[in-house]
């Protein structure tokens, strides 16, 4: 499993104040607002940056609740990077660009450190590396049309595991100065073949068929992103509604190495997720269960199974704080 190349650096960690980790990960990774989990004012992490092969890494490891960049902490800092993170242990949610994935171990997603962005951890200890890739030397290598944040890259892809791969071969290096520059290129040209792959615009003769799973992917992210709270939506009707074939629907979305029904169910729990944390908040009183027929979901048995399964507790177990009708 790309993983298992624990590879990657042991990263040191200890009970240290939020307010320390929150210093720490400003002057590493840039402005970003953090959620503790309940009202602690300690956690278990650690933040490390270092350089290898040319290259600018950040290992992040905490039991936080929620990391997130706004507008707001975006126009504090000059935005340089975008950050390619891979899932070393826990799980993460990733939100940006109206996106929304679970990045389990293994897993990789490529954020835009221009547009906001949010990471929950539910309060699990969560560990990544990222790797911080110069804003303009992106845009000189592959132009700014290709490159946009949210991308997701499962663990299972073939280029996820390449890039897994040549990350090994960068944290073994000897410190030979031309192998760090091919590495250093290695892992730009297999970023760079992921940007065309997703963009359909990769040269040859399958362009047609690229851009065809393009279009079915956007029109079908599209169409779930405004009917996904319609409990009676089915993956038959969107392909029937947008006139496409079911296969030609489903072959879209393996270009985010998804399906149609993930992704309708990736919505509805990321809905009932911000709904249940709008409840802790305060900024609703309704219940649990009438979170989850909002969301578009009709069994409530289903609706827990799913939730636990992303988020590792109950709809009832992540409520913490609030009074639990359901």
């Amino acid at each position: 499993m790309p993983h298992d190349a624990a590879m990657l650096i042991p990263l040191h960690t200890s009970d240290l104040p939020v307010d320390q980790f929150h210093a720490d990960l400003h002057r590493i990774c840039g402005s970003f607002d953090i959620r503790p989990t309940d009202t602690r004012r300690r956690l278990r992490g650690g933040i490390l940056r270092e350089e290898r092969a040319g290259l600018e890494i950040a290992h992040v490891a905490c039991d936080l609740q929620q990391v997130f960049r706004t507008s707001r902490q975006i126009q504090k800092d000059a935005s340089e990077n975008y950050f390619l993170i891979l899932q070393e242990e826990g799980r993460a949610l990733m939100s940006q660009n109206d996106s929304a994935y679970l990045l389990n171990p293994g897993d990789m997603v490529l954020i835009d450190s221009a547009c906001p962005s949010e990471f929950t951890f539910f309060g699990s200890y969560n560990r990544q590396l990222s790797l911080h890739l110069p804003r303009g030397e992106m845009h000189a290598r592959f132009g700014y049309d290709l490159i946009r944040g949210g991308i997701s890259l499962p663990r299972h892809d073939p280029t996820t595991l390449a890039l897994c791969a040549v990350l090994g071969k960068v944290f073994a290096r000897t410190g030979n100065p031309s192998a760090d520059l091919h590495l250093r290129e290695a892992m730009f040209g297999l970023i760079g073949a992921t940007l065309h792959e997703r963009s359909g615009s990769d040269g040859f003769s399958g362009v047609d068929s690229d851009l065809s799973g393009a279009h079915a992917l956007a029109q079908g992210q599209a169409y779930i992103d405004a009917h996904f709270r319609n409990p009676e939506l089915t993956i038959q009707d969107i392909a029937d509604d947008l006139g496409m074939s079911l296969r030609q629907l489903q072959r879209g979305f393996t270009a985010i190495g998804s399906t149609p029904t993930k992704y309708l169910l990736m919505k509805r729990i990321e809905h009932a997720r911000r709904g249940i944390d709008d409840r802790r908040a305060g900024r609703r009183d309704d219940l649990i269960s009438s979170i989850a027929y909002e969301a578009g979901f009709s069994d409530l048995s289903y609706f827990q199974r799913c939730f636990r399964k992303a988020f590792g507790t109950s709809p009832r177990g992540y409520a913490i704080g609030a009074e639990c009708e359901d």
